[in-house]
């Protein structure tokens, strides 16, 4: 457990010198192309300037258009993006397998995840004491694939009494996943397949055989 906190480290670490290449990570509203809306007007391209106090808008449809912003309404922005996240599976659940039973396993893991995402703020005005305030609230989604590399406690259990040895095998994995983001949190579902790699990969008796699990991301692109 104490080599599985020190990777979860090693990947914050990681995502944190990535993200000193961009301007803006991509939970953050900041200048970039939108498309924009408020209730009851359909979306339209625009150009976001974020200021300290207020939200430029400009247009990028049509040239000439002016972007028509109603005061008090609340506004709404989305963006799609290919994304590219450091990811891994802090647990999978293993179903039963040559009648082991369903097992709940944690070990080391690395992948990286390659998908689509669609990000959405909503800019809320609030009145305060002091006046009025801009609340961002940011709600996100990625789908894709991801791969990477990984263990696995191989023991007489798991390989049908065919082997003596007890020892963590290397695997490579590569599955699916489906991710939501509130703020910069970004929590999923995977499915994967694991395939151990070395001698006793034909005995192992998960080997290519779905698991299912949380998953965590770290963006870097």
């Amino acid at each position: 457990m104490k080599g599985y906190l020190c990777w979860l480290l090693f990947l914050v670490a990681v995502a944190s010198s990535c993200t000193t290449t961009k301007d803006v990570p991509k939970y953050e509203f900041g200048d970039n192309v939108y498309k924009f809306k408020q209730r009851g007007v359909p979306y339209k391209k625009v150009y976001v300037n974020v200021k300290k106090d207020t939200v430029e808008i400009l247009p990028l449809n049509k040239q000439g258009e002016k972007i028509s912003v109603t005061p008090g309404k609340d506004e709404f922005f989305y963006r799609q993006t290919f994304d590219v996240d450091v990811l891994i599976a802090p647990f999978k659940f293993r179903p039963s397998s040559a009648g082991f039973p369903r097992q709940l396993n944690y070990s080391f893991n690395g992948n990286i995840f390659i998908g689509y995402r669609i990000d959405k703020f909503r800019v809320h005005l609030k009145s305060t004491p002091r006046g009025t305030k801009s609340v961002v609230s940011h709600r996100g989604i990625s789908v894709g694939g991801f791969g990477g590399l990984g263990s696995a406690f191989i023991s007489p259990w798991t390989t049908n009494y065919q082997t003596t040895d007890e020892y963590d095998g290397l695997v490579l994995t590569r599955g699916l996943a489906i991710m939501g983001a509130v703020n910069s949190l970004t929590v999923g579902f995977g499915v994967g397949w694991d395939y151990l790699t070395d001698r006793d990969k034909n005995i192992w008796i998960y080997q290519n055989k779905s698991w299912f699990g949380v998953t965590l991301s770290l963006n870097i692109n």
